[in-house]
């Protein structure tokens, strides 16, 4: 196998030497590896002879051992008889197998060299070939690129000397920039007391043209949940993140820290936080749905963290001299219709009875303030239960979420 190292490196440097080298020299590199191929098949030769002489040398060392052990004679109590060891003919006999199965491996290998002489050769005929093709293109190419160099360069050199004439162009523009700094700085203020201008202006047409709502604070910048005022001496909470936004909350539960169970003209007024818990006012309801189309979302929690929602694409609250009657319709949502029932009812308190259940009056049997009819399926101004798991009618409940009377954790009603 030191004989393929060997020809491994010399194919190496042949490469090497290839690369700079014409081709009378490859010519003539390929006549030494043709002298080397014939002197490493003479070597096989020999060794083929060499092993076959050792493996019949063998084979009679074997039959003799194997008569001199056909002849074993039982020996009563000494290791030897007649001058023979039988212990060392045996360690013999196995150091003679491997010394056979060595040569027999030897030979297979180098049976296996031989057979890649023809391809190494092969190789070396491409190798040469592909080298030889190589230089005669870099010995083109190279006249190619000295002529494209000159011409990068002197592309270069007019590139530098135009960026030297910019910089001194821009290097006068810096220096009247500078000249006039406190003229800008005095623009630019005027400019943004131009654009507040402008933008005050477009909010009051705005309000003007939709009418008060979360909605028109959105398209002139007010991006942010919180509360705005919207004239008329109404202040609201946006929700403008939501579905787009452009919601107007009108009724939140979080915690049962704001009593829910009130008169009519608590609900007429409204009450509460508009950064907690709170109910808007019927007349604010009334006045901001009056015009237009409005979509009604309202949206629940539970006290494991679960979340739903109902929403309808038509949504109005009637005024006062028709009892704040509620028109509602187009249901989507995932928390089921809760509020199909009570479309067409009037509001309730437990001081105004205007519910259609002849038992009795349903804001007071169910604890809150309502559309009742007789009496129904949600009630989300009905008594704060902080119990997880509460089944109650009078609690804050949508039946149809939850199959059942569940009090819920959170609600918050809100349109647009």
């Amino acid at each position: 196998m030191q004989l393929f190292g060997k020809v491994s490196v010399l194919l190496f440097g042949v490469y090497v030497f290839g690369l700079t080298s014409s081709t009378k020299e490859f010519d003539r590199l390929k006549l030494r590896v043709k002298h080397l191929e014939t002197r490493l098949n003479n070597e096989f030769s020999f060794r083929d002879e060499d092993i076959a002489e050792i493996t019949g040398r063998l084979d009679d060392i074997d039959e003799v051992l194997n008569a001199t052990v056909g002849k074993e004679q039982p020996i009563p109590a000494a290791s030897t008889a007649g001058g023979i060891d039988f212990k060392t003919v045996d360690t013999l006999k196995e150091d003679f197998a491997r010394l056979r199965g060595a040569f027999t491996k030897e030979k297979t290998e180098t049976v296996m060299f031989r057979r890649k002489i023809p391809k190494i050769e092969n190789n070396l005929i491409s190798l040469t070939k592909d080298v030889k093709d190589y230089c005669e293109v870099a010995v083109n190419n190279t006249d190619q690129l000295i002529t494209s160099f000159g011409t990068i360069k002197k592309a270069a050199e007019e590139k530098i000397l135009m960026s030297a004439n910019d910089c001194k162009v821009l290097q006068s523009i810096s220096e009247q920039v500078q000249l006039n700094t406190d003229n800008n700085k005095a623009m630019a203020k005027q400019f943004e007391s131009i654009k507040t201008l402008i933008t005050n202006s477009y909010s009051h047409i705005g309000y003007l043209i939709q009418g008060p709502s979360c909605r028109s604070l959105r398209v002139f910048g007010n991006l942010q949940n919180g509360i705005y005022n919207l004239g008329q001496g109404i202040d609201v909470y946006c929700d403008q993140t939501t579905d787009v936004g452009d919601w107007i909350v009108f009724q939140r539960r979080l915690n049962g820290k704001t009593d829910f169970y009130r008169t009519w003209t608590a609900y007429k007024n409204g009450f509460g936080d508009l950064n907690g818990e709170f109910w808007l006012g019927n007349d604010h309801l009334s006045l901001l749905t009056s015009n237009g189309e409005h979509e009604l979302r309202i949206e629940f929690e539970d006290f494991k963290g679960n979340r739903a929602y109902s929403k309808y694409s038509k949504f109005k609250i009637y005024p006062e001299e028709d009892n704040y009657k509620l028109e509602i319709s187009g249901y989507s949502g995932t928390a089921g219709d809760s509020l199909e029932y009570h479309n067409g009812m009037m509001f309730s308190t437990y001081d105004r009875d205007n519910d259609i259940d002849s038992a009795g009056n349903c804001a007071k049997m169910r604890h809150g303030a309502w559309w009742y009819g007789s009496c129904q399926f949600s009630n989300l101004n009905g008594k704060y239960y902080n119990q997880p798991g509460k089944i109650d009618s009078a609690g804050i409940t949508w039946y149809h979420w939850k199959d059942k009377y569940y009090s819920l954790k959170k609600v918050e009603m809100k349109f647009r």
